[in-house]
């Protein structure tokens, strides 16, 4: 029974003809209705002595004046009901984790006269009481056998597991190099003491990553930071409350430095579909073309600004989506339609950044990988003129994207062009080779031998992309190589899986030039000393994770299993090592290499050296090519089953 309010507050009486009635609420079903003298207002609307008995008026006035009043009555019960509908909508829009005593505290409604003018006279979507409505005093949960929990987690600063120095530098770490390969931030928003106070899940991922890249010091600290890490992982996944732009980004992050990247890919992608990041680039593109303001889904509420941040976590999305697509063998988690190259109309705008260049640049470059990998994966494979046909179109593609954006990157003079342009053409040369080995497996026949010319033709085209790839990498190391201590795991077996892969095709298709071989095995010394420096076991190198140990030793395999082969092709063992004083003889260096004298087997046991992760985790194409007349199609097959291979010859363990 609500209570009636004092006679002495003058806001809550109405006045009706000589006398002042008190006005209150009562509990009404689930909700409450407006009471006078203890009876609903329509009720006591129709008590009033005039409204009964006019026997004053004459028979037309009454019958005006009574249709007038009931039309009243009719409005005001309608408006009762409407109200009642709206109260029901609200709560059962209301979190289903929300504690039960925010439902029976909720305070009672009072009226004023003019409250109840607001509710005759304002639309019902506008009225002032109607927005003011609180959750029904009554109602009550449903019992169930699970609750969700509810509240935030504080980081890790608030938590003690680090300190505030610690992590200023851990973020500085992450912001110095990590930021290229998850090019999703606003430096003009995204700061230390913004993103801490937006999302704890975000910051900690930072944190995590950022510590990961300052040496072998911090290594403990980071395996402690990657493991706290996960448990929030868990929460953002579970709990509503963290579906947000902050939670996407962090699950960005942790898939770029993880192993479980297409898990915690497919999570991401699901939030943010849920929030609607999908559609900022459509809101934006649709502002800037011709300056409309209707929003998408609810995005018109948002800066261009905010929109802009909102798209660059879905295009990177994007990016990730499709590398594991082509570059893993995922199946397909959403298709882009449209053209991907109008993306650039978000250059150069005041919202933008430098790293926009080199996220949207491979938007477009992974769009267009994904479209050829389709293409070559539905060819018929005795339809050689077809596949070739797609290569020569997938050439003429590469090359306007090549030239279109190094144009766009040029005009550009920051300190970051450089890099930039760099990082192009490795894209470029990388992207070459992987559909022309791609094509040669489509066409059916890995066996050098028995390959056409045009197959072979596909073959030295690739290891000419290879060579430039390598070479550009090695002549420029300040502007690629020293970066690879925040590299994304993608990067290091990219560039594990390129050296090996040209290491095979120049013995597979051997020079006409006799030095080569030694060049090419110098250059391989470089590569891996640079690697080392910038994320192996060295003093003043990264230990961010297992990553870049793992490629290192992939790559120092593979120098060895071909040093091996060219000192049988020379006859003389010793000449190489005589040839080569530049070689690092540190004992701790992974460039130590102990030669055996089976110089018979030293060509097959690089042909035949595919590391695990080329098998189980990545599917990169090439490394299965051999040459033998004797052997089948069934090698790969015969390799997974364990026959006929020696298992020492085999590089399939994790170095710790």
């Amino acid at each position: 029974m609500a209570d009636e309010l004092p006679a002495a507050d003058e806001a809550s009486l109405v006045a009706t003809g000589k006398k002042r009635i008190p006005v209150s609420t009562r509990p009404y079903g689930s909700g409450t209705r407006l009471v006078v003298n203890g009876r609903s207002l329509a009720e006591s609307v129709r008590r009033l002595p005039w409204f009964q008995a006019p026997v004053r008026w004459t028979k037309t006035l009454f019958s005006v004046r009574k249709t007038y009043f009931y039309s009243i009555l009719l409005k005001i019960e309608s408006l009762e009901t409407e109200v009642q509908l709206l109260k029901n909508r609200l709560d059962n829009q209301q979190h289903e984790g929300q504690v039960a005593t925010e439902h029976s505290t909720a305070p009672v409604m009072t009226t004023s006269p003019s409250s109840i003018q607001g509710l005759t006279t304002l639309p019902h979507a506008q009225s002032p009481a109607m927005q003011r409505l609180p959750s029904s005093p009554s109602r009550k949960r449903a019992r169930t056998q699970v609750e969700v929990e509810v509240g935030s987690v504080p980081n890790f600063v608030a938590r003690g597991i680090v300190t505030i120095e610690q992590a200023e530098l851990f973020f500085g770490a992450f912001f110095q190099g990590c930021d290229r390969y998850v090019p999703v931030f606003d430096p003009h928003h995204d700061s230390f003491q913004s993103i801490s106070t937006r999302s704890s899940l975000l910051f900690d991922a930072i944190l995590a990553i950022g510590s990961g890249v300052l040496g072998d010091d911090s290594s403990q600290v980071s395996n402690m930071l990657n493991f706290q890490l996960k448990k929030m992982i868990n929460l953002a996944i579970v709990r509503p409350e963290y579906a947000c732009l902050e939670t996407v980004q962090a699950l960005l992050i942790i898939a770029c430095y993880s192993a479980e990247r297409s898990l915690i890919l497919g999570f991401a992608t699901r939030m943010a579909v849920d929030i609607g990041l999908p559609d900022a680039y459509e809101e934006l593109t649709k502002r800037l073309v011709d300056g409309g303001t209707a929003g998408v889904q609810g995005d018109s509420t948002l800066t261009e600004a905010e929109l802009m941040r909102r798209a660059r976590a879905w295009f990177q999305l994007m990016v990730l989506e499709q590398i594991l697509r082509v570059d893993a063998g995922n199946l397909r988690a959403f298709q882009l339609r449209g053209k991907a190259r109008r993306c650039r109309i978000l250059l150069n705008q005041p919202f933008s950044t430098i790293l926009d260049l080199r996220l949207l640049s491979q938007v477009e470059l992974n769009a267009l990988r994904e479209k050829i990998h389709d293409s070559l994966s539905t060819c018929d494979k005795d339809d050689g003129e077809e596949v070739m046909a797609i290569v020569r179109d997938a050439q003429i593609d590469l090359d306007i994207w090549y030239d279109d954006w190094q144009s766009i990157m040029k005009r550009s003079s920051t300190a970051e062009t450089p890099v930039l342009l760099l990082n192009l053409e490795v894209q470029k040369y990388w992207s070459q080779a992987v559909i022309l080995c791609r094509a040669v497996r489509a066409l059916g026949n890995e066996n050098i031998s028995e390959m056409s010319v045009s197959q072979r033709h596909l073959l030295t085209m690739a290891k000419m992309a290879l060579k430039r790839h390598l070479r550009i990498i090695l002549d420029q190391p300040q502007y690629y190589l020293a970066h690879f201590r925040y590299a994304m795991d993608f990067v290091w077996a990219k560039a594990a899986f390129c050296f090996l892969l040209l290491l095979k095709l120049t013995r597979l298709l051997p020079e006409e030039d006799a030095t080569f071989n030694q060049r090419l095995l110098r250059d391989g010394y470089v590569l891996l000393s640079e690697l080392n420096k910038a994320g192996g076991r060295s003093s003043n190198g990264g230990g961010r994770s297992q990553t870049s140990k793992m490629y290192l030793q992939v790559l120092q395999v593979s120098i060895q299993k071909y040093a091996r082969a060219v000192q049988g092709d020379r006859m003389d063992q010793q000449s190489l090592l005589v040839d080569g004083p530049d070689i690092i003889q540190d004992m701790q260096s992974p460039l130590n290499f102990f030669w055996t004298s089976d110089n018979q087997s030293a060509q097959k046991e690089l042909e035949s050296f595919i590391p695990e992760q080329f098998v189980f985790e990545w599917d990169f194409p090439g490394l299965t090519l051999f040459s033998s007349p004797d052997v089948g199609e069934n090698f790969l097959d015969e390799f997974l089953m364990g026959t006929n291979v020696d298992a020492e010859s085999w590089f399939l363990g994790v170095p710790g």
